[in-house]
């Protein structure tokens, strides 16, 4: 049996990011320029230290996953996957938050006027731009660039890839500083995370990010995203078959890693 071994230094530095990005929101109160400032920063990063973003494994396997090219339509089909995948995921999230508020909707309390503050269209277009574009590219830079791959670095053992990938989460869903929050950011945490971890990348995790935050503009104005049973199903498993299917498509191309 494999003996854990865990790198503090990694573990640290996957820690630290979260605390970092929350810092500088609350140090800044324009999300746009926080957002700016944060996306900067994780650049300079990469530049002075890129192995911060990269896994052990990447490392030590640089030519087993970057030589095969991939076909146009094999890119619009991933593609067409995430879109499909994050619009149901928010319609299945938004539909089981309005039937919590209908049938109890103490249980919300000021959730609802956060969300009609943050995800309105007449907060103007910086406020709309920083919510469905910038912050999407920010947390995906902070969380599944430096906080997963550090994570991954830091554990040594048979499930390391498994606990990188729930820290990783957890710590998304602490960010997010409320429980209503808290516990659909945490399976979008694990989702998002998995997502960069079979793919060695992180624009399909931003692409992916960005689609449920533009969504959530519109779920409300949508049938998918009723309190009825059948909408709330639907779009579930919708989401979890668009998530299978891009598991297997990138299994096939030979891009995806097993998570261990």
């Amino acid at each position: 049996m494999k003996k854990c071994h865990i790198n503090l230094r990694e573990l640290g530095i996957a820690l630290l990011a979260p605390i970092c990005i929350t810092f500088v929101h609350g140090l800044i109160p324009s999300s746009l320029v926080s957002c700016v400032i944060i996306i900067i920063l994780c650049g300079c990063i990469h530049h002075i230290y890129p192995w911060i973003f990269t896994t052990g494994d990447n490392r030590n396997n640089k030519n087993r996953t970057g030589t095969r090219s991939l076909s146009f339509l094999f890119c619009f089909c991933i593609f067409i996957l995430i879109v499909i995948t994050g619009l149901s995921l928010q319609f299945f999230s938004t539909g089981i938050l309005n039937a919590i508020e209908l049938h109890r909707p103490e249980l919300l309390g000021s959730y609802r006027d956060m969300v009609r503050s943050s995800f309105s269209l007449n907060n103007g277009i910086f406020r709309v731009t920083t919510v469905m574009l910038l912050a999407p590219v920010c947390e995906e830079l902070v969380f599944r660039g430096i906080s997963l791959s550090s994570s991954r670095r830091a554990f040594t053992c048979r499930h390391s890839d498994a606990i990188a990938i729930l820290l990783s989460a957890l710590l998304f869903a602490l960010y997010h500083g409320n429980l209503v929050q808290f516990c659909y950011a945490l399976p979008m945490g694990i989702l998002l995370a998995l997502l960069a971890t079979w793919t060695s990348s992180l624009l399909p995790s931003i692409l992916l990010h960005i689609t449920i935050n533009v969504s959530s503009y519109f779920t409300g104005m949508l049938p998918f995203a009723l309190p009825h049973t059948g909408c709330i199903l639907a779009t579930g498993i919708t989401s979890a078959a668009g998530f299978i299917a891009l598991y297997l498509l990138l299994r096939r191309s030979g891009k995806s890693h097993k998570v261990s």
